[in-house]
């Protein structure tokens, strides 16, 4: 599985009912798997994020705009390295936390951030009640994405008491592990998830 992630600064003035639904539609069609819209929470930017079946797919998508509506920022296309199902998988999202490490990072920051995430930090937030998933958006250059949708803004405060809770793992270099260079909440306004999403690995 693939994804694009496009952002947008929000054109507030502009928005009605349904216009999250009315964006992803406008830029994707009904091309995508699934997709989302976020809009940050005490912000002015959002994020469209689709998931598609192939990374040529992925890459195309990640050319396109929308000739009206908000100020198009950036785009990326990213390959899905993990996809968790949480705890309330079964429950519709509200809140999105994108988590960002840029690129470009070494093949083994890479995979010391993978270790970690599979081996340590999933194992400690899987259980915590209202987490919907995971997503791990990886680009070519090793820019990484963390997105985990919830059911609320209690359940990301949850998992990172959890995640602030772990220790690392015996064979685990601190010296490959860094701190995120941002973190976004935002209001999930209109979501479609695919199915790999909503029944992925636990």
């Amino acid at each position: 599985m693939y994804a694009t992630v496009h952002q947008f600064r929000r054109s507030v003035a502009a928005e009605s009912p349904g216009w999250g639904a009315a964006l992803a539609r406008d830029l994707h069609g009904s091309a995508p798997a699934g997709s989302c819209t976020l809009a940050q929470l005490a912000g002015l930017e959002g994020s469209v994020v689709a998931w598609w079946p192939t990374a040529e797919a992925a890459a195309g998508a990640a050319a396109r705009r929308t000739p009206t509506g908000p100020t198009w920022l950036d785009a990326a296309a990213y390959e899905v390295v993990d996809d968790h199902a949480g705890s309330a998988a079964d429950r519709p999202p509200r809140v999105a936390q994108l988590t960002c490490f840029d690129g470009p990072r070494s093949a083994a920051e890479v995979a010391a951030a993978d270790h970690a995430g599979r081996d340590r930090l999933w194992p400690a937030v899987r259980d915590v009640p209202g987490l919907v998933s995971v997503s791990v958006l990886r680009e070519a250059d090793g820019g990484t994405i963390v997105l985990a949708l919830a059911t609320d803004v209690a359940t990301h405060e949850a998992v990172q008491r959890a995640v602030f809770g772990t220790e690392l793992l015996p064979d685990e270099d601190p010296a490959l592990l860094r701190d995120p260079d941002r973190v976004q909440l935002a209001t999930v306004v209109d979501v479609r998830l695919p199915v790999p999403a909503a029944g992925a690995s636990s």
